[in-house]
């Protein structure tokens, strides 16, 4: 695995693990934001190089596809959770747990994990070798989920999941990109205005306080 490849995983693991700790909405739309940027970074770089070195009509439908991928998982969607805190609240809050003692359990885990990543990439496909690392972004995301009683926080924990398997999957054909990211923004803005509407109802930020009738 290239230096620069691993740095930006290493920088979007970072951004993920510190949503743990992240104490109101808007820090973790901007976390969102930067995880996003991190994942994109080599991809489009790489497009970009491609572009300049003249490599034809092939090269500047990869850089579109590429940049519409970014621009959509770096600005629109923390946009669009960004409109909705504002029609809501910017909530202020902890983890529904300790985080102190479950944030050491994490830290122990990320460095082993990356550890053991060196070790693995050099046996490993490079494609393959990207796994600990979307495994260690997906099980912090995961763990956002499950920790946070705010759902525009359990939103943006959904996204770094999803986001977190990009590095997997940032060959996909190209005809699926398009219906990729208008499923991504239907998705949240679907999340959202439902969001929205039970704060409207409920006059609160909290999925254990929303009681939903029939």
């Amino acid at each position: 695995m290239e230096p620069i490849v691993a740095a930006t995983l290493i920088a979007a693991i970072v951004a993920t693990f510190y949503g743990v700790f992240a104490k109101t909405t808007k820090q973790l739309i901007r976390l969102l934001a930067v995880q996003a940027l991190a994942l994109g970074f080599v991809e489009l770089v790489l497009c970009v190089i491609n572009l300049i070195l003249g490599l034809g009509f092939e090269a500047l439908i990869d850089f579109f596809a590429t940049f519409s991928e970014w621009f959509v998982a770096a600005v629109i969607t923390p946009l669009i959770i960004y409109w909705g805190m504002i029609k809501t609240e910017n909530v202020h809050d902890e983890p529904i747990i300790n985080v102190k003692r479950v944030g050491l359990v994490l830290i122990a885990m990320v460095i082993l994990s990356l550890i053991l990543s060196v070790f693995v990439s050099r046996f490993l496909p490079e494609k393959i070798a990207v796994l600990p690392f979307v495994a260690i972004m997906f099980s912090i995301s995961i763990f956002i989920i499950a920790t946070r009683s705010d759902p525009l926080k359990i939103l943006v924990g959904l996204n770094m999941a999803e986001n977190a398997l990009y590095p997997m999957f940032a060959e996909s054909p190209l005809y699926l990109i398009p219906f990729i990211l208008a499923l991504m923004i239907f998705v949240n803005l679907v999340g959202v205005f439902i969001i929205i509407e039970a704060y409207r109802d409920y006059k609160s930020m909290s999925v254990r306080a929303w009681r939903w009738a029939e």
